[in-house]
């Protein structure tokens, strides 16, 4: 039985590429085209996150970026919303205090500060339609320290983390409110 499913798998991969050379090599402006697929095609999700901090007291601003990693649970998670399963869509960001770097693995914040449901879901216009835009706020009082992590999640606790971000230290004082706003760009 086992032999005849490997059999199966090895029949639908000859019949894909016989399919794909069959169309390359039908003409010169095909076989540049597969060519082409072969060298370029991927899809790649990246990110990166902005922090506003404003002070509530002096009305002082101050913004920040930091890149992030989309973690293995992230693309998954990417694959389940395209393909219409049943995962709850991103909803949280959460702050921390860890200094782990961030890793494919990762499914968790290192040491969760504090988790906010997100204020708002967007996906980019024009050139930019290839982006969802998340953003969460921190009031003053809320998720105050020292700051070196974040993510994105899909639960109110634990769930499915799309992305995390490490980056040097980002003091949220007691009078600051903190909005953080991620973009998720999907390329080739």
């Amino acid at each position: 039985m086992i032999a005849l499913l490997i059999l199966q798998k090895i029949a639908k991969k000859i019949e894909f590429w016989w399919g794909f050379w069959c169309f390359a090599l039908s003409s010169w402006a095909n076989f540049k085209a597969a060519l082409w697929s072969l060298l370029t095609e991927s899809i790649v999700a990246t990110g990166r996150v902005c922090f506003e901090f404003r002070d509530e007291v002096t009305g002082t601003r101050r913004t920040e970026w930091s890149r992030n990693l989309v973690v293995t649970t992230g693309k998954n998670h990417i694959a389940d919303q395209l393909s219409g399963q049943a995962q709850a869509q991103m909803g949280w960001m959460a702050i921390g205090t860890g200094a782990t770097p961030a890793a494919a693995g990762d499914t968790a914040l290192q040491s969760e500060l504090s988790r906010k449901a997100l204020t708002s879901i967007d996906q980019g216009t024009g050139e930019n339609a290839n982006q969802v835009i998340y953003v969460a706020d921190w009031g003053v009082g809320e998720g105050t320290g020292a700051i070196t992590e974040a993510g994105l999640f899909n639960l109110a606790s634990a769930g499915v983390m799309l992305c995390r971000s490490v980056f040097a230290v980002k003091n949220k004082g007691e009078s600051d409110s903190l909005t953080l706003t991620w973009y998720l760009t999907i390329s080739s």
